[in-house]
């Protein structure tokens, strides 16, 4: 009954996390506005949501562009009467260091890691407002927005942006009774892994064993032990939560 009336969009949900939380809403019982740079990929996974008896659409934008985000947001509009729940989840690894970082590394950082979460946010927030009962919005930060990343500044600098940023609209928005929190995964099982490393999608495994060994549960986690803690924060058992930038990552922030 909780997730019947509810509709939420899913930004990068083409693979990984954001696939993983997409579905899990839909099993729910929520209608999923599916985004992604790939416009395979989620009309792909529209299709299994729907042959499964749930309910998606599929959009194909590039999110690091505030542009798109408006057309994007728009199309959505003309297909729903509102939205109760946002999954911002686009970000990718970012290079290595600081020595030889060029401004158009820079710039592309910020544009997908950060300013991608803002924009949308801002775009999705009049339909979220329209049926006055509040909402939820969800990032997708990292470990490395709460401790140092072993191996790119950038990529710290800009999930840690987004947990700032989880923590002031928690503030601004909650007299409307919309919450706002972040994710902080770990190292994650998923085709981006390697890139951390600056690895090809070939090394993924040989990556997480490199990870494991710094993770208190010894092991690397799922997409689906992130989405599940998405799910969490999307429904109404965490209704007082707000503000919270919260680990999932087998212990890899407390050592």
């Amino acid at each position: 009954m909780e997730w019947r009336d509810k509709v939420a969009i899913v930004a990068a949900a083409g693979s990984g996390i954001g696939r993983m939380s997409a579905i899990a809403l839909a099993q729910a019982g929520a209608s999923i506005a599916l985004i992604d740079l790939n416009a395979d990929s989620v009309g792909e996974l529209a299709n299994e949501i729907t042959r499964e008896g749930g309910r998606a659409t599929a959009h194909q934008a590039d999110l690091s562009s505030v542009d798109q985000i408006k057309r994007v947001v728009a199309e959505i509009g003309e297909t729903v009467s509102h939205v109760d729940i946002l999954v911002s989840n686009v970000g990718m690894p970012n290079p290595h260091g600081i020595d030889d970082i060029s401004e158009t590394q820079w710039q592309t950082s910020i544009d997908v890691n950060m300013k991608s979460g803002f924009f949308i946010t801002q775009s999705v927030l009049p339909l979220m407002r329209r049926t006055g009962r509040g909402g939820s919005i969800i990032y997708t930060s990292s470990a490395a927005g709460l401790t140092g990343s072993y191996t790119s500044p950038i990529y710290s600098l800009t999930k840690s942006g987004l947990i700032g940023l989880t923590k002031s609209l928690c503030v601004i928005l909650a007299p409307e009774g919309i919450r706002v929190n972040a994710v902080c995964p770990g190292p994650v099982r998923t085709p981006m892994l390697a890139g951390f490393m600056a690895k090809g999608v070939e090394a993924v495994d040989e990556v997480a064993e490199l990870y494991s060994s710094r993770v208190p549960l010894g092991r690397v986690a799922e997409p689906e032990e992130i989405a599940a803690a998405i799910k969490f924060l999307a429904s109404d058992e965490s209704s007082y939560l707000t503000g919270v930038a919260l680990p999932v990552d087998g212990g890899y922030t407390a050592v």
